[in-house]
């Protein structure tokens, strides 16, 4: 089983335009997602909800009870969400919750106004994804209490390939629950993805390494696609071992 940790299905006709960065005018289906996954032998896959659904993960929740099993989800709540709420979620499928900073004016004061539901996240054994601004992570990590699982998006978004190396209390504090997705190269086009790779190889080592297609590659539909992506990653991951950890063994373990 390989696995897309990292994608993304929506109508247009149910987007919140208005929480969209830019006029979203297609669907991006679970069949669409099967049709370019399959053919590169991915048999699972994680559904992240996007912000401009907002809150309601409907949409995700019948593509994975649909899935037998093949699919997981990861939803985003309300801050004031009670634990039952996670609890009902969890049952159908979803095992974490997204928190997602891009572009928060006080992305800081967003994660202590959500303390509360990670302290729900933690006891109901789910995780905690978290997406940001380039160069934010290791501040954004101090202000997460210990013991939570956290999934990173993205490489984690440094501004440069030696960010972390200067900047590390926060990745430290977390080091042994921290989770990145090798997701979304073009995201962050002026990193030296390889070095920020062996970054995380040495502090979080090869079993909390996952990879995602971050599809349908909103915002940037025209220039990629998923075979690109998937190579991207063999490309930058050459030995087979690694690699085959990152697609099934780790994915298999956190999500499954």
């Amino acid at each position: 089983m390989k696995i897309d940790a990292h994608f993304h299905i929506f109508l247009a006709k149910t987007i919140n335009q208005s929480q969209s960065r830019y006029p979203i005018q297609y669907d991006a289906t679970i069949d669409q997602w099967h049709s370019v996954a399959t053919p590169l032998g991915i048999d699972g896959g994680v559904i992240v909800q996007p912000s401009f659904l907002g809150i309601d993960n409907t949409f995700l929740l019948a593509a994975v009870s649909q899935s037998k099993g093949a699919l997981k989800g990861i939803a985003v709540l309300p801050s004031n969400a009670p634990r039952s709420a996670l609890e009902e979620l969890k049952e159908q499928g979803v095992v974490g919750v997204r928190l997602n900073l891009f572009r928060v004016s006080d992305p800081h004061s967003m994660i202590r106004n959500y303390w509360k539901l990670i302290e729900f996240i933690n006891e109901s054994e789910m995780h905690l994804e978290l997406h940001h601004d380039d160069g934010l992570l290791n501040t954004l990590l101090l202000e997460i209490p210990s013991g939570t699982e956290i999934v990173i998006d993205h490489f984690g978004r440094p501004k440069t390939g030696e960010e972390f190396l200067h900047e590390c209390s926060g990745i430290l504090q977390h080091t042994s629950s921290l989770w990145v997705k090798l997701s979304a190269q073009y995201r962050t086009p002026g990193l030296d993805h390889a070095k920020v790779l062996g970054y995380w190889l040495d502090r979080i080592g090869p079993t909390k390494l996952l990879w995602g297609s971050d599809w349908p590659h909103t915002g940037f539909e025209a220039a990629q696609g998923y075979a690109q992506q998937f190579n991207s990653l063999d490309r930058l991951v050459h030995d087979e071992k690694l690699l085959n950890q990152i697609l099934s063994t780790n994915p298999k373990y956190l999500y499954w």
